[in-house]
């Protein structure tokens, strides 16, 4: 450059126009300055400024071109910018000021030279608003590309038809789909058939201008069939105009908050059933309670075969099945009063094989398979009844046209549930009801523990038979399996944990034990049926008893019987005072008399509470033959009791 001005002073004045248009015609903005001050400047620098006519700008401050001079002094135009061109010459970026004072977006690079005694600057300057503005769209795309690609929310971008155009790796997981799998698909497609016009209607809406945006809770299918539950926010994205350009939609997956509402919902059917249960179940079990008691009065005095004989035993059968329905509803309501003893699932099926086979029917075969030195268990015998029957009848109600039913029990290793290391297999007690009838789906299977969920046409199931099982085994550490297949049949595996010391098989049947003589029951109960029942069925077999409505009555009788009473039989709850009031009052006249309490259902606070002695508990509804064999095991536990203490005094 200096040597091109010292040229120019020599020669013609054709040349140094020609190097003035020159430096005119450049399409950068270009000035010459000296100490600061601009001495001649280019009409595009002037144009980049906002001036008229080059000649504006010149003897101007090379600062009063900056938007802020303070903060963008000159000496970042004079080199002390770090930044550098390919050449070596300073480059910077600077915020300018036009002559309106609107701000320009501006980068320079600059040169100094030294000509005729003076120094000069020679600075090129070039308008980056467009580089800034496409810089910042392309970070903003990629801000939303990371945000896009990052979100916990499912993201999809979808035309003015749905089909989708991009889907987030959120998305993608959620529904099992590759990108690529997803792109072109219509959203309605991936939507459970039941939710799809819904959301059609609300995506036509939207599209249509009636609605700005739609929000929608619907059922999703995933790529391997798996329902879910979404929340799904549409809007659209419209143009300058207005004009609809694409939808986008957030989704969340909250198929575990419907699962949780569900069940909180489950739970509270359950309350409201656990209060209504509550209430009826001991006026209904002092009911069935008589009819059972009746029945074996009647059975007791009838000849075996004879159709009065035959009528009763239906009567107490029917009795029996209200008995266990009671009781599925308090077990579901957690009012059911449990009384682990140690057992035999052997002996469980013996004694109601004979029902079994009765309440299966004639076109259906019973096939049971004992494996003999079976493994105790330690739980409630009616509760394992309760296994056996509603595992048997739903096996029944599986096969339409006749079959066959298998039980069987044998030994089995068992793993502890849900632990975090690898666990010790432990001695179990397996009981295995399987049946050659229909099957069933997976889908019916992922149900089939839910109270009140039953695929049995309307009178034949109340839905609370497995969730019965399920319940019992879960209380009692056990485990069960299903294993089913439509047109395969069905197979329930109940494992329990063993008890050392395996039972011998016994034949249970029922009986009237007979009295010692002389041995007195004071029987307390307010309902006039089970009590007058009661009181026939003890007094047949040789007991004294002494019957009382309520306690203060039980009180009055105990204190003018003059000879000794060897046990009370209580209702805990009677009118006025209840039995455990009755069973304090009595003894402390009487500290070794023992008590037998009866309840329909849970009593509110634990029975052994403020009591040395064991109390034993006695569930309604019952037998003849249960309330006997009942009795007589705490008389004779009595009797044996008192006989060790007078040997040790002796």
């Amino acid at each position: 450059m200096g040597q091109a001005l010292r040229v120019l002073d020599g020669t013609p004045a054709i040349e140094r126009d020609l190097f003035s248009e020159t430096l005119d015609a450049s399409p950068e903005g270009l000035a010459l300055t000296s100490r600061g001050r601009i001495l001649h400047a280019n009409p595009a620098l002037a144009d980049l400024f906002g001036y008229a006519d080059p000649s504006e700008p010149v003897e101007r401050l090379l600062s009063e071109l900056l938007m802020d001079p303070a903060k963008h002094d000159c000496a970042r135009l004079n080199g002390a910018d770090t930044a550098r061109t390919s050449n070596g010459n300073p480059l910077c970026e600077f915020l300018g000021r036009r002559k309106d004072g609107s701000p320009l977006h501006a980068e320079s690079t600059c040169a100094t030279f030294h000509s005729a005694g003076r120094n000069f600057m020679v600075v090129t300057v070039r308008d980056v608003t467009q580089r800034e503005r496409r810089r910042m769209i392309r970070d903003s795309e990629r801000r939303f590309r990371a945000i896009f690609e990052a979100a916990a929310m499912g993201i999809v971008q979808c035309d003015l038809e749905g089909k989708i155009l991009e889907a987030n790796p959120t998305l993608q997981r959620m529904l099992g789909y590759g990108c690529e799998e997803l792109r072109g698909k219509l959203v309605r497609d991936l939507i459970y058939a039941d939710d799809c016009d819904r959301y059609s209607r609300a995506f036509d809406e939207l599209v249509n201008g009636k609605r700005n945006a739609c929000e929608l809770e619907i059922r999703y299918l995933a790529k391997s069939e798996a329902p879910g539950w979404i929340h799904l926010n549409i809007s659209l994205v419209r143009g300058p105009e207005r004009e609809p350009h694409f939808a986008i939609a957030m989704a969340e997956d909250i198929t575990e908050k419907k699962l949780s509402e569900q069940r909180l919902r489950e739970a509270q059917k359950m309350e409201v059933i656990g209060r209504l249960v509550g209430g009826v179940a001991h006026d209904f079990n002092n009911l069935l309670t008589g009819i059972l008691l009746y029945c074996d009065l009647l059975v007791a005095g009838t000849q075996a075969g004879s159709r009065l004989r035959h009528h009763a035993e239906e009567i107490r059968m029917a009795g029996e099945q209200g008995a266990a329905l009671i009781q599925q509803l308090l077990a579901i309501s957690r009012q059911q009063i449990d009384e682990p003893r140690i057992l035999c699932l052997n002996q469980t099926i013996v004694s109601t094989r004979n029902l079994l086979s009765r309440l299966i029917g004639e076109n259906i075969e019973l096939n049971v398979q004992l494996q003999e030195e079976l493994g105790n268990v330690k739980m409630d015998p009616a509760q394992a009844q309760q296994i056996l029957f509603n595992l048997v009848l739903n096996a029944r109600d599986a096969i339409a046209d006749g079959g066959r039913i298998t039980v069987k029990t044998a030994s089995c290793d068992m793993l502890p549930p849900k632990c975090s290391i690898p666990p010790m297999p432990f001695p179990g007690v397996m009981l295995e009801v399987s049946d050659n009838g229909c099957g069933m789906s997976e889908e019916t299977r992922s149900h089939l523990f839910e109270p009140f969920f039953t695929t049995k046409t309307p009178g034949r199931g109340n839905g609370l038979g497995l969730s019965t099982v399920y319940s019992i085994v879960n209380n009692s550490g056990g485990l069960i399996h299903v294993e089913s297949q439509p047109g395969s049949g069905t197979c329930f595996r109940v494992m329990l944990p063993r008890i050392p010391n395996p039972a011998p098989l016994e034949s249970v049947e029922e009986r009237f034990s007979p009295a010692a003589a002389g041995e007195t029951v004071l029987l307390v109960e307010d309902n006039t049926i089970v009590r007058k029942a009661a009181h026939r069925i003890l007094t047949e077999c040789g007991y004294k008893v002494l019957e009382a409505g309520s306690g203060a009555e039980a009180i009055s009788l105990a204190q003018s019987y003059t000879n000794s009473i060897n046990l009370l039989v209580a209702d805990l709850v009677t009118p006025g005072m209840s039995g455990r009031e009755l069973g304090r009052g009595l003894r402390a006249e009487h500290p070794k008399l023992p008590i037998l309490y009866m309840s329909g259902n849970r009593p509110r606070s634990p029975i052994q509470e403020h009591s040395e002695e064991p109390i034993v508990f006695f569930r309604k509804p019952f037998t003849g033959a249960a309330l006997l064999d009942k009795v007589r095991e705490i008389l004779d536990a009595e009797r044996l009791t008192n006989s060790m203490q007078s040997q040790t005094r002796e």
